[in-house]
């Protein structure tokens, strides 16, 4: 227990004059003491959110795109992954996807969607099953599978990404 010293005003007016008292009230303060069993939910809590970010987070900040020869592998960490042979493929092409709404994605299946980042496994709007590793809504480099599968990629240097396609050959 706490006693605190707080000086509290009192206004009187008579008919004659204005009379100001003061005096001093001693106050006593108590608090609530939280229990273990809070603190312990609390800090549960908090560790389920920290587990939660870094679950949802890691998979972006370590998200790359290795490109050669023969196999074109997206991957992260610990779990979006794909690898695209030369021979599976049926059709590779750069497209707007604002100017193709069937390549949009509508269902996510596993995987992240955040406002401008699309990263994982979708359903398109035509049905088709697809690996996204989206950020830039509107230039993107679409593979399409012989298995019907689309791979739908925008890195940040994208540009670059297209012309290192071309000079592997994967673009015509």
């Amino acid at each position: 227990m706490k006693a605190h010293l707080k000086i509290m005003s009192k206004l009187y007016i008579s008919e004659d004059n204005l009379v100001i008292y003061w005096r001093a009230v001693m106050e006593y303060v108590f608090h609530l003491s939280i229990p273990l069993s809070a603190w312990i939910v609390l800090l549960i809590i908090l560790f389920i959110l920290i587990v939660v970010t870094l679950i949802i987070f890691i998979p972006i900040l370590t998200f790359s795109i290795r490109v050669n020869e023969r196999i074109i592998k997206a991957s992260s960490l610990f779990s979006y992954k794909i690898t695209v042979r030369k021979e599976d493929v049926e059709n590779i092409c750069v497209v707007d996807l604002s100017k193709h709404p069937e390549l949009r994605p509508k269902i996510r299946t596993f995987g992240t969607g955040l406002p401008g980042l699309n990263l994982g496994w979708f359903k398109l709007a035509n049905g088709s099953k697809a690996f996204l590793a989206i950020t830039n809504n509107n230039q993107a480099v679409v593979i399409k599978l012989k298995d019907e599968t689309y791979v739908i990629l925008s890195p940040k240097n994208f540009q670059e990404f297209v012309n290192t396609l071309k000079q592997l050959g994967w673009i015509k």
